[in-house]
């Protein structure tokens, strides 16, 4: 029994040496009053071709009380570099504690960084720094990520920048506002046969507030492929990501708005034995109409239903024709091609682009409009 005990209690020490040397292996713990945290990450090219990256960081000071202090106060830190890791380096020598990027949920990227094709290294450098979230909101700024960042609502409360509500989901709910994370921005750069989209963020001509309802498609090789507002609904509208759609009739003498609470978009996406793509897209809508500038009749919904149907299917197809005649794919329909293919017959980039600008596309629409929202 004694030989028992003595060689139980030799693996019990063998067993718990390993555990010892890598607890000696964690980072030095901070108190919190050595760190402060970063609201928001900003990226804009500068003026200098030997120090082509500047960075701009919101860090949020601390206060005591929300209450005492309502108004959200920020500071800045601004340098220009040579790569992004080095100035961020640099910046760190301009503040006396640790700079934590666990808390930042937002990066802003200038409008000409993405004009110059710098995409891969922007991300690079965000996908390596582990403390650096990959569920941020990545955005462009207009006309640049400084201005963004540095700017600062009425109303805005120090619990939150305003500007994350326009991404979360818990304040706005636009159907004009697309959100990108930076791990989804990663995968759609190094995935085939889907291209990234992201927000643009910029302000009103006063300075006043934000607005948030266009977007930008970026391609390998190619331009930044600008959407405007309604083409930025029909994006969401394709994914499957719009959760009610505001959408104006004009037709057959009619003017009209429905305000749509259902939106189920499905589409399949088949290749022939000789290589024509077909793409088939099915829209299920419902809900009722909220305005107009005439009074309308419930008995005449389903000639309402037919007019909104056909506006819809016409726009929707001309949209699908302007992506495959500009060769951009936000919506991913190579993605999902592939996905149901053998890994040997599968489209490469190029490939696909070249069959999507010759595909035939069919659009279905089917409407359930159930009332004209009229008082009698």
């Amino acid at each position: 029994m004694r030989i028992i005990k003595i060689v139980k209690t030799k693996v019990f020490i063998l067993a718990t040496i390993p555990l010892l040397i890598l607890l000696s292996g964690c980072g030095e713990f901070k108190d919190i009053d050595k760190m402060v945290f970063v609201s928001m990450i900003g990226v804009d090219q500068s003026e200098d071709p030997e120090k082509p990256y500047k960075i701009i960081l919101k860090l949020y000071v601390p206060t005591s009380s929300f209450r005492q202090n309502p108004t959200p106060e920020y500071s800045y830190l601004i340098k220009e570099g040579a790569t992004l890791a080095e100035t961020i380096s640099l910046l760190e020598a301009y503040i006396d504690k640790e700079l934590d990027f666990g808390h930042s949920r937002l990066i802003v990227v200038g409008e000409k960084m993405l004009q110059d094709q710098k995409n891969e290294v922007i991300l690079d450098f965000l996908i390596r720094r582990p403390d650096i979230q990959m569920i941020s909101y990545f955005t462009v700024g207009r006309p640049n990520a400084e201005e963004i960042v540095k700017f600062t609502p009425a109303g805005e409360t120090a619990l939150q920048p305003t500007l994350f509500n326009y991404f979360d989901n818990n304040g706005a709910e636009s159907s004009y506002i697309v959100t990108t994370f930076l791990f989804d921005f990663r995968r759609r750069i190094k995935e085939e046969g889907i291209n990234p989209i992201l927000p643009i963020v910029e302000m009103n001509e006063p300075k006043t507030h934000f607005i948030v309802n266009k977007s930008i498609v970026l391609a390998e090789d190619k331009p930044p492929y600008e959407l405007d507002p309604e083409k930025t609904l029909l994006v969401k509208l394709l994914s499957n990501e719009a959760k009610n759609l505001i959408f104006d009739v004009d037709r057959g003498g009619e003017n009209f708005v429905a305000r749509l609470d259902t939106v189920k978009t499905k589409y399949d996406v088949d290749a022939g034995k000789d290589g024509k793509v077909s793409i088939k897209v099915e829209i299920k809508l419902a809900g009722m109409i909220t305005e107009s500038k005439k009074n309308l009749s419930n008995k005449e919904l389903p000639r309402y239903n037919k007019l909104l149907t056909e506006e819809m299917k016409e726009k929707v197809t001309a949209f699908i024709q302007e992506l495959q005649t500009e060769g951009y794919d936000p919506i991913g329909f190579g993605l999902q091609l592939n996905s149901h293919t053998l890994p040997k017959n599968r489209m490469s980039e190029n490939e696909w682009l070249s069959a999507f600008k010759n595909a035939d596309v069919e659009v279905s629409v089917k409407v359930g409009l159930k009332s004209t929202g009229s008082i009698e």
